[in-house]
């Protein structure tokens, strides 16, 4: 599937529930430039709205169908994390090559594994789709990271909190909700974890090398709505994880060195103006404090689907697509987080740290750090 690059990008969507809405109006805000031709979804009448809103000529019930009949540049996939694997594989047997999956990638380790391989097999590009990291807020952090302002790197907190009701793990058509089922990838851990282990990862400068965790399940045998955990890296730099259901809201993330401390209250969904924090101690109880502010790149009406990093993430996508950029999160980047959060998940299972070097599956070499 070529693409001439005065063209327009065709995609297709697969998965057309509240999330796919921000890569839909995403679309909608490019100029032309990037156009959603197909769409597909089990629930006939969410997949004809959908595409009556967002100008698809082509509605499915069946993604494999769309997948065959359809002339697409690429997917978007906005499905439960527990049917990412699926999805992409038949994807890029349908000769898709170019795959931009919503977070988290898929619900294990051994998963993103064999998608890296699927892809290495068939030439193909697989992008996970962690918004956060396209606002320019973030390329602020690196930068301040990278240029050792803050002095050697001690600690790096991330924290993802949100309060959720009993009757917020329903859905409105009375099924339960992907969020309360563990083989959907459900509970904090593919939700809200993986936003601070991406980007502890990223920050840290090492390898992980070992986690420890503690949480707590919605039912026996359900999901984790609560974990709380560490992670050491090969360089001594410690992350802080803490995500929970029965928390206020909270997005904070902190990078303390030894010269500064760098905090953003919130730092993934961010709804407006960025504010970074930079904070000095000349003296014992006495700070400094630089405050940065990074406006939002563009209009925001405040609501998560209408943010503007989404549509910086799609334009970056179809930019790969069009052979003009290489992606900003590789691949390998998804299989250490997808490992980090295994390793999490098996540290609370057994009450025990979890060494990441000495697990076959998790061996360094299958590792990557930013």
């Amino acid at each position: 599937m070529s693409m001439m690059t005065s063209s327009p990008v065709k995609l297709g969507m697969i998965g057309c529930g509240f999330i796919s809405h921000a890569h839909g109006r995403a679309a909608q805000k490019s100029d032309g430039k990037i156009s959603f031709t197909a769409c597909a979804s089990r629930d006939e009448t969410r997949v004809t709205e959908w595409a009556k809103e967002y100008g698809c000529r082509a509605a499915y019930t069946d993604y494999r169908q769309m997948l065959v009949e359809e002339d697409l540049d690429g997917v978007v996939i906005t499905t439960w994390p527990g049917q990412h694997r699926e999805h992409i594989e038949t994807a890029l047997k349908a000769g898709i090559r170019f795959v931009l999956c919503e977070k988290a990638l898929v619900s294990s380790g051994k998963d993103a594994l064999a998608l890296r391989q699927a892809a290495h097999e068939a030439g193909a590009v697989i992008l996970e789709g962690f918004m956060y990291r396209y606002h320019p807020a973030m390329e602020k952090v690196h930068e301040i990271v990278r240029s050792g302002v803050l002095g050697k790197i001690d600690t790096i907190r991330g924290v993802v909190h949100m309060a959720i009701a009993p009757a917020d793990a329903e859905d409105k058509d009375t099924r339960k909700s992907w969020r309360t089922s563990a083989e959907e990838g459900g509970g904090v851990l593919y939700d809200f974890t993986c936003y601070p282990v991406d980007a502890l990862n990223s920050l840290a400068g090492a390898p992980p090398r070992c986690v420890q965790a503690m949480g707590s399940r919605m039912r026996g045998d359900g999901p984790l709505d609560r974990l709380f955990g560490h992670v050491e890296y090969e360089n001594g730099v410690i992350g802080l994880i803490e995500s929970s259901h029965h928390a206020v809201f909270s997005q904070a993330l902190e990078i303390h060195g030894n010269k500064v401390r760098l905090s953003m209250p919130i730092a993934w969904s961010i709804p407006g103006e960025a504010v970074i924090t930079l904070t000095r101690s000349p003296g014992f109880l006495q700070f400094d404090d630089e405050i940065i502010r990074i406006p939002q790149p563009g209009p925001h009406n405040g609501s998560l689907i209408d943010a503007p990093v989404f549509k910086l993430q799609l334009d970056h996508f179809a930019a790969i697509i069009g052979g003009e950029v290489t992606p900003r999160m590789t691949l390998q980047e998804s299989c250490t987080n997808a490992l980090v959060l295994d390793a999490l998940l098996e540290s609370y299972k057994s009450g025990r740290s979890y060494d990441l070097r000495h697990k076959n599956a998790c061996a360094t070499s299958e590792l990557s750090w930013g």
